[in-house]
């Protein structure tokens, strides 16, 4: 049994590869979607459709997305808001469309905006990611209003200046959990001082996943949490099993040290 996720280069070129894409319904109001490295969520809400995250700037992302609403019998129009981690580009990802398509209102720190634009030109990537603006900047302790519910924004930089994760209540068969997304999972590579504020932050959204009585944990990069295993069993689930996404809330405190031990 592995200790850490396995985090290597190849892990980065994983990350760049939209050949391939899964998803699933998870609760009665959440999916998610996944190429092979990098996950984001659709919620469903009073306000519409809430996409967080974005994965890669390709166009084939915002296909699967739709796909998977339409899979879900959800309204495609009803895409009103993207709320991003973090500025990283393979978060910010197909933000360019779910503006452009959808009219999303769109959600970022305002720390990660300047990074997602200052971010420099490589070859063979799309510059779409920074095609679209920011409505509004969030920061620590904001609250998201979606009608029946609201998402707690908590600041947790470390990963970028920036990083942002979130607090939001799911329903399976109707009863009410509450979910947590850790925003921004590693520390900065070579840079201690970063290491340093991304163990704080741990220690800080652990604190608050706790009080807010969190019992389901979400990442945003399959490497944390046997994330496509976890799509498969969930796309194969037969009514009597359980949902693998609720662990309890000690679960969700003994799932987020995966954050401790790669620091």
């Amino acid at each position: 049994m592995k200790d850490i996720p396995e985090l290597t280069i190849e892990t980065i070129k994983r990350m760049e590869d939209m050949s391939w894409f899964t998803h699933a319904q998870i609760f009665d109001d959440l999916i998610i979607v996944a190429q092979k490295e990098t996950v984001c969520y659709i919620l469903r809400t009073a306000a519409g459709l809430v996409v967080i995250d974005g994965i890669w700037p390709d166009k084939r992302v915002y296909d699967e997305i739709v796909c998977s609403i339409d899979e879900a019998g959800w309204d495609v129009d009803g895409i009103n808001m993207f709320i991003m981690t973090h500025g990283h580009i393979d978060h910010v990802g197909c933000g360019k469309w779910l503006k452009e398509d959808s009219g999303a209102k769109t959600f970022l720190s305002k720390e990660d905006d300047r990074l997602r634009l200052s971010a420099p030109h490589e070859d063979g990537r799309s510059d779409s990611y920074k095609e679209f603006e920011i409505d509004e900047y969030i920061s620590d302790g904001d609250i998201i209003d979606c009608g029946d519910r609201n998402i707690y924004v908590i600041s947790t930089p470390g990963h970028t200046k920036g990083s942002s994760s979130f607090i939001f209540p799911v329903h399976e068969n109707g009863k009410e959990h509450m979910a947590c997304l850790f925003g921004g999972a590693t520390p900065p590579w070579g840079d201690e001082g970063g290491r340093e504020l991304q163990r704080q932050s741990v220690n800080k959204f652990m604190k608050i996943a706790g009080e807010k009585g969190c019992d389901v944990a979400l990442t945003n990069h399959t490497a944390f949490d046997c994330g496509l295993e976890r799509i498969a069993y969930s796309r194969a689930r037969i009514a009597h099993l359980p949902n693998i996404y609720i662990l309890g809330t000690g679960g969700v405190q003994d799932f987020c040290r995966v954050y401790e031990r790669v620091l």
